[in-house]
């Protein structure tokens, strides 16, 4: 089983989204689009497992801005006829329906074993496409409506930009189907366990979280057998005590004064018993050590490292409760061989399937995603997740081979130019960079292929109607009419999609033909052959040379008519 959809309303950045998942998840967005929020959101909902505490009661600040703000003007502009319609319970409806109300709902599919559909059973119901599922829902929203309207009448009439009055609201956690409230012992089959992005603290000392995993690690996995051989040991440790000349010596004084004689045969019988502690007062005296050290000892992307595997053995092997483990920047204060070993654990853990366990992972790491595949992303952007899962395999397969590459600012780069190899990359970043009236803030990137049409559409899910983000693709003509023209459909049917094509068969031979650039090349370069010729050898090594020239302004260049466009298109969209 695993949660399917995460639909959230009036939850701080959300107003209104669903959030599709798959059993591994990767999440990517921009900075203060909603990666940290959604994780907080699932928390409201699921147990979070004794090992992190999170208030399910919120705060004004956790509420959407924009849907209070939308709900204080209501009542600005129809308080009158609300204050005389309070008993009116029809109206009252109407009114309810535009308090800011704090939603989150998580549905649940393919339960396999009878057990874990016996865990969800409580919860059944129908999606809209008539899919068998399992729905349960957290509301934060006033447990008394008049009470809480009249609240807002008098704080309106008193203030002029009010405080929703929160202590009036409460929260509670239902089935979608029959909105029964869920107790607390049956939510505690469902847990989260957040790996936070600020994870300094797991054990930068001796007192710290640490302990607390541990201790909650060794408690999961302990049999009888374990807990018999403890106790013994315990035992053993108190007889070796007893024979601590010391504790034999607490009653020294008195055996040494006559007047207490008659107490001699009474003190010989008093003996030290061993008072069996509690086994989690035990395992929280254990802490973990690396090498001859303990953890807090070593460096913060050891600490991490190790923190890592040790929620990963934490939740492995349940077969009992669900867990929903979230891990926030896997790459955070990772070294590269570190972060290396981090990504291929996961990769591999992932792959050993367990139908108690889901993963999710948010990121600004272009490797997360190509390591652990592109059709596991979910992108947040302008309020909303869209989900590549259903992208093209052999993207997918290309990113796998080439790790490095940085998907991330072909999605999120607000202007953007695809190239297809280094040298136009080379030479458009040259001319980039001699702007000087404005920055430069278009990237360019080199795609390694001739083929587009794979990250235009990725694109287009992303930027369809974006009117902030714009893509320019610089293309070689080939000789291919039928190409050009499948790419130029993007160009006439997206205003944001700018597809320039050579007039020649690449760049080399746009870039001779243009202006006086033939004469200018050939004369600089002190060569007989044709420019374009020229620039075709050695082709990597020439357009550096090339660039070099333009960039300390040894030469003038003029741009050939598809790169001059593409960059004007760009820059002024």
């Amino acid at each position: 089983m695993y949660i399917k959809n995460i639909h959230i309303e009036n939850f701080r950045n959300f107003q209104y989204i669903d959030i599709p998942l798959n059993q591994f998840t990767i999440i990517i967005g921009e900075n203060d689009t909603g990666k940290s929020n959604l994780l907080d959101a699932i928390r409201l909902v699921l147990n979070n497992n004794g090992l992190q505490y999170f208030s399910r009661s919120l705060s004004i600040t956790d509420i959407n801005e924009e849907s209070v703000e939308r709900f204080q003007n209501y009542l600005q502009e129809n308080a009158k006829e609300i204050s005389e319609k309070l008993e009116d319970k029809d109206f009252m409806k109407s009114v309810y329906k535009k308090i800011p109300i704090v939603k989150v709902k998580i549905t649940f599919v393919d339960a396999k074993t009878e057990y874990q559909k016996q865990l969800l059973k409580d919860w059944i119901n129908l999606s809209e496409d008539d899919e068998i599922c399992f729905e349960v829902e957290y509301a934060y929203a006033p447990c008394k409506l008049r009470d809480f309207i009249e609240e807002c009448l008098f704080l309106q009439d008193k203030v002029e930009n009010f405080m929703i009055p929160v202590e009036k609201y409460e929260y509670r956690i239902y089935s979608v189907n029959n909105s029964k409230s869920i107790n607390k012992d049956k939510v505690k089959n469902f847990n989260i366990s957040i790996i936070n992005a600020e994870r300094d603290t797991f054990s930068e000392s001796d007192k710290q979280y640490s302990y607390k995993l541990v201790s909650s690690l060794i408690e999961r996995s302990i049999t009888k057998e374990d807990r018999a051989q403890i106790e013994d040991s315990y035992n053993k440790f108190f007889d070796e005590i007893q024979d601590i000349k010391s504790f034999k010596k607490i009653f020294e004084k008195i055996q040494e004064n006559k007047k207490f004689e008659n107490l001699k045969d009474f003190i010989d019988e008093i003996q030290l018993i061993p008072n069996f502690p509690n086994l989690k007062n035990i395992f929280t005296n254990i802490n973990i050590g690396y090498g001859e050290e303990f953890l807090y000892q070593k460096g913060l992307g050891t600490r991490n490292f190790m923190y890592l595997i040790l929620l990963f053995s934490y939740f492995q092997n349940n077969d009992k409760t669900f867990d929903f483990l979230c891990i926030e920047e896997p790459e955070a204060h990772l070294c590269v061989n570190n972060f290396n070993l981090v990504l291929d654990f996961i990769k591999k853990s992932v792959e050993v399937k367990n139908d108690f366990m889901q993963l999710l992972i948010t990121s600004h790491n272009p490797k997360v995603i190509n390591k652990l595949k592109l059709n596991n992303v979910v992108v947040l952007k302008n309020g909303k997740a869209i989900s590549l899962k259903q992208v093209d395999d052999k993207l997918v397969n290309y990113l796998a081979k080439r790790p490095n590459f940085d998907i991330l600012k072909i999605l999120f780069a607000k202007r953007l130019i695809l190239v297809e190899g280094p040298t136009e990359e080379m030479f458009i970043n040259t001319f980039l960079d001699k702007e000087v009236e404005s920055l430069n803030e278009i990237e360019v990137i080199a795609i390694g292929q001739k083929g587009y049409k794979t990250f235009l559409d990725i694109w287009l899910q992303i930027h369809k109607e974006d009117s902030t983000s714009c893509i320019g693709v610089v293309r070689d003509f080939d000789n291919q009419p039928n190409a050009k023209q499948e790419h130029q459909t993007y160009d006439d049917e997206n205003e944001n999609i700018f597809v320039r094509t050579t007039e020649g068969y690449t760049l080399e031979d746009d870039l001779a033909a243009t202006g006086k650039n033939e004469t200018v090349i050939k004369d600089y370069f002190e060569t007989q052959e044709a420019a374009s010729k020229f620039l075709k050898d050695s082709k990597a090594d020439n357009m550096r040379r090339l660039c070099e020239a333009i960039a300390e302004n040894e030469i003038i260049i003029e741009l050939p008519k598809h790169i001059g466009e593409i960059i004007e298109c760009v820059k002024n969209y």
